[in-house]
């Protein structure tokens, strides 16, 4: 198994890499934007000969594209879930939640990843709450309809 996973350093994340390092996973990458996150991941993962940490965002396609290569499962977890009284904050999860999911939609199609499991929230269920709820529930229907068209294509 050759695993990609945004949000590795998240607590979802970090759980998942430990259970692929336990078991049988040959490659196992991650990518995130925070270096001294970066630094944390190798120094606790580092020691599985497949392991990789990327510097790399879900805003960037290009970027995903490369880490996606010669991976068969993407998980992706990353979101951004702080909601701080700052309006900017409501652009910045459309940017990460919604646009980075289909960022990563796109780039596993592209790399030709089998399979990508979508980690969503249980703040989708009433997104009229808060901007997170919102962003998760519209990634939601987008990952629905992206399947309905790329499962014909073997993904």
């Amino acid at each position: 198994m050759r695993v990609a996973i945004t949000g590795g350093s998240g607590f979802l994340g970090r759980a998942l890499i430990a259970r692929l390092c336990d078991g049988h996973a040959e490659r196992i990458v991650t990518v995130t934007r925070d270096e001294q996150k970066r630094i944390t991941l190798e120094r606790d993962f580092g020691w599985h000969p497949g392991f990789r940490v990327y510097a790399g965002d879900v805003r960037d396609v290009a970027r995903l594209r490369d880490v996606f290569q010669s991976c068969d499962t993407v998980v992706h977890g990353a979101a951004r879930k702080i909601v701080s009284g700052n309006p900017d904050e409501t652009e910045e999860m459309i940017h990460t939640n919604l646009l980075g999911t289909q960022n990563v939609a796109y780039a596993a199609r592209y790399a030709g990843v089998n399979r990508v499991l979508f980690i969503s929230s249980d703040k989708a269920v009433h997104p009229e709450a808060q901007p997170y709820g919102l962003s998760k529930a519209l990634a939601e229907r987008f990952v629905i309809a992206f399947n309905a068209r790329a499962h014909a294509r073997g993904l």
